[in-house]
């Protein structure tokens, strides 16, 4: 096959500037080093560290060190929240989590993709949003511009592409809603 005759996408340009691309560079050298050998229990330091990076965080949360926090300056936590170990948070864009979310390990919040029918392959980005007492369970992926409502839980290993409602379990691949979540 003739790539020359059949391909068609182009060289493309980074999205980001100059001095956005230093700023990560320095994270990820902070992140791959003070942030990610913290003990454990040095968890005000990680968080304080996220901080000077630009996020917006509430009180009393916990990030797990082997977390990864792509651009912290895109990343707003409310009140008791976590972020447990090995979660991918590629936040190109904002993640907006809110008061007492959990998210579990391995879990993988996406926020960036690529216009698969530009020739220069554009980097497309949407915010995804987790609101207040919503549960994600282990190894699920949240697609860019996903909402996951109020008090809503989120199965193991779901692949999450759209809105999911507030007060219901959701499951699958793809997920959806399936039942209501009640109060004991």
């Amino acid at each position: 096959m003739n790539t020359q005759t059949t391909m068609w996408l182009k060289p493309s340009k980074s999205t980001f500037s100059k001095q956005v691309k230093i700023k990560l560079a320095v994270w990820m050298l902070v992140q791959g080093t003070l942030f990610k050998f913290s003990p454990h229990k040095l968890n005000k330091f990680r968080i304080w560290l996220l901080r000077q990076f630009g996020a917006d965080i509430g009180n009393y949360c916990f990030v797990h060190p082997n977390a990864t926090i792509y651009m912290p300056w895109n990343l707003i936590m409310g009140e008791r929240s976590a972020i447990d170990f090995d979660a991918m948070i590629y936040n190109l864009d904002k993640v907006m989590i809110g008061d007492f979310v959990s998210i579990s390990y391995k879990v993988n919040i996406n926020t960036g993709s690529h216009d698969y029918r530009d020739p220069y392959f554009k980097l497309i980005t949407k915010p995804v949003i987790i609101q207040s007492g919503a549960f994600v369970g282990t190894e699920s992926y949240i697609a860019p511009g996903v909402t996951i409502g109020e008090m809503a839980v989120i199965g193991a290993r779901s692949v999450v592409t759209r809105d999911m409602p507030s007060d219901m379990i959701c499951f699958g691949h793809p997920c959806k809603p399936y039942k209501e979540r009640h109060q004991a």
